[in-house]
């Protein structure tokens, strides 16, 4: 059963599952929709049933909801629950209407919640099913329409024969500007708890930590720089890459100048770390940092250096911390540092501060939303040689 001493190997697993499974469904939507849409979930909290209710709707208030059971190895539900306003303009965008055309559910509404249903839900399920190299075949979903209550509590009464506990992910369709939140909720059995958390651990599970990694990074500096901002910050990867040193620079990138964020790392984990940008870049986060006009920045002063530096401070901590975590070890991270050249240069300067340097290195491509702007850098870990071994011995 999962409660709230789960191990952290399912918490992770499962975070990074939901995102890789979010980055296959926002392809497939942007598909359908033929409109760009992404989809954003930072992973699953472990909700008992008595509570569930009141987190995912209002229970006096229209919802709209797709089920889709779960079969195999992972039996259970998938129920992807939308207030009814939300539901309403997510079938207007859809069907390239204006807003606020629909205005209720016929056959063909239904029809487009269902489809959309069924391709978030089929992405999740077969995420789940190669993370966790189980079988798990999702069902054809199933519409429903009603007030919170009578949608959700006949569900997590059924749900109660099996499990005293449902896993629950707030999320959000991202379109241009626009943004639509709703709850992703999964009703697994306890035998299907029990196989996903030993799973989690397995070795299968566990070649994949350059993602799981990165990812969980990722997170922890979204809730960090929201805290920091006070506005909802999105902060998404695919995982890390490993690469040869020589590999990272190339011809291109040394058209111009660009900002980096450089940090040296001590104790266990030793060597450095590196968010890398332009200078475009840089200087839109800088006006959205401090709530400027987009474009009033146009060189960095000793305000825009500051505000980039506790961005590197934060970002930096979260994916070092990701690391030791991982691979168990301690680091401490020192103060950021900004740095303004050639990244062949900024590489190299990096490097002939790091005594007996490593020549490999882990790059994740990262990318930053902040009410609807996006902004893309780079984040590298450059490890010393000991830090290497550590990395190898623990994601081969």
């Amino acid at each position: 059963m999962l409660t709230e001493t789960t191990t952290t190997n399912l918490a992770d697993a499962l975070r990074t599952i939901t995102v890789n499974s979010a980055y296959n469904a926002s392809r497939a939507l942007s598909k359908w929709f033929k409109h760009g849409v992404r989809l954003h979930c930072d992973g699953f909290q472990s909700v008992p049933i008595r509570d569930a209710s009141g987190l995912v709707a209002d229970p006096d208030e229209p919802l709209a909801a797709v089920l889709m059971p779960l079969e195999g190895d992972i039996g259970g539900n998938i129920l992807l629950a939308f207030p009814e306003k939300t539901a309403l303009r997510l079938v207007d965008i859809m069907l390239s209407m204006p807003e606020g055309t629909t205005t209720q559910f016929t056959e063909l509404e239904q029809s487009a919640l269902q489809e959309t249903g069924n391709i978030v839900g089929s992405a999740f399920a077969n995420s789940l099913a190669t993370w966790l190299k189980a079988d798990v075949r999702p069902a054809a979903p199933a519409f429903a329409h009603d007030i919170g209550a009578a949608v959700i509590q006949p569900l997590l009464a059924s749900q109660a024969e099996m499990s005293d506990t449902v896993l629950l992910c707030k999320t959000k369709f991202v379109f241009d500007k626009k943004q639509l939140d709703w709850v992703f909720l999964l009703l697994p059995s306890n035998d299907a708890l029990k196989v996903m958390k030993q799973r989690s651990e397995s070795d299968h599970v566990k070649q994949r930590a350059l993602q799981t990694i990165a990812v969980n990074g990722a997170f922890e500096a979204s809730r960090a720089m929201s805290k920091w901002l006070q506005r909802g910050v999105q902060l998404n990867t695919e995982g890390f890459e490993r690469r040869p040193l020589r590999d990272v620079c190339t011809p291109e990138d040394t058209a111009g100048p660009v900002v980096a964020m450089h940090t040296a790392l001590m104790d266990q984990m030793g060597g450095h770390t590196l968010m890398m940008m332009s200078m475009e870049t840089a200087h839109r986060l800088v006006d959205i940092l401090v709530g400027q006009t987009p474009g009033t920045t146009t060189e960095l002063d000793e305000m825009g250096r500051s505000c980039l530096q506790e961005t590197g401070n934060i970002i930096s901590s979260s994916f070092v911390n990701s690391w030791a975590k991982w691979l168990d070890i301690t680091t401490e991270p020192g103060a950021p540092n900004v740095l303004v050249d050639h990244p062949e240069s900024i590489m190299q300067s990096v490097l002939v501060e790091q005594a007996m340097a490593g020549d490999e290195v882990f790059m994740a491509k990262t990318d930053f939303n902040v009410d609807g702007q996006w902004l893309e850098w780079e984040f590298y870990l450059l490890p010393a040689p000991a830090s290497l071994r550590f990395i190898e011995a623990a994601c081969g």
